[in-house]
């Protein structure tokens, strides 16, 4: 009902009922925006969480792009590649692999594809259950680019309500990197900041 809107509803859209009910944008962090379309803007790539096969092949098929020379947390931003991966995300997900953040976004990719190709040769007779098998237990860079941000997706109620007043704990608790006490960090050359663990890697900023 419109009369018990949550709080940072930024935007409301209300019925013409009596009494109104009501649609609202929640963004207790204001990091949101809100553009009318039905579409991505044309120079964002496949979504990780709704297209993840295309998403995935987008990338592997791309690897001789420029973009490719930076490392792999400005990679990880880059849109056109990793639409729907913002800052907390690609620490989250560099940290779960303990990949350098500073390690050249080819190296680690095209290594990911060369273990797929492996993979494939050593037994090819693998059934389907023992691949997903396999997968969950050693996912990928690829995979977790989906499956992170499919967690907090799952668990948005408990991680992100604002109408819970711990919601912010719950969330800081799932974090297991960015912005984790006893974490390194380093601004990026766009100026974001990365929460890493253990080396940073060979482009650093000096």
């Amino acid at each position: 009902p419109a009369a018990e809107l949550p709080r940072h509803a930024h935007l409301r859209f209300l019925t013409r009922e009596s009494p109104p009910r009501a649609l609202c944008f929640v963004d207790p962090r204001r990091f949101g925006s809100w553009r009318l379309g039905d579409a991505w803007q044309p120079e964002r790539g496949p979504c990780v969480v709704s297209e993840y096969q295309a998403f995935r092949g987008n990338v592997l098929k791309n690897l001789d792009d420029r973009a490719f020379d930076k490392p792999i947390c400005e990679v990880l931003l880059n849109q056109k590649y990793f639409n729907g991966i913002g800052n907390y995300l690609r620490a989250e997900i560099l940290y779960r692999l303990k990949i350098p953040p500073f390690e050249k976004a080819r190296t680690v990719l095209e290594a990911l594809k060369d273990q797929e190709q492996e993979r494939r040769k050593k037994d090819p007779s693998l059934t389907l259950s023992k691949k997903v098998k396999l997968k969950q237990e050693n996912p990928d860079l690829l995979e977790l680019c989906h499956t992170v941000p499919m967690e907090v997706i799952m668990a948005e109620k408990q991680l992100l309500d604002p109408e819970h007043s711990d919601n912010y704990a719950a969330f800081k608790n799932w974090l297991q990197c960015y912005l984790v006490p006893g974490m390194s960090s380093l601004r990026d050359r766009s100026g974001r900041t990365i929460w890493f663990q253990g080396e940073p890697g060979p482009m650093a900023p000096k």
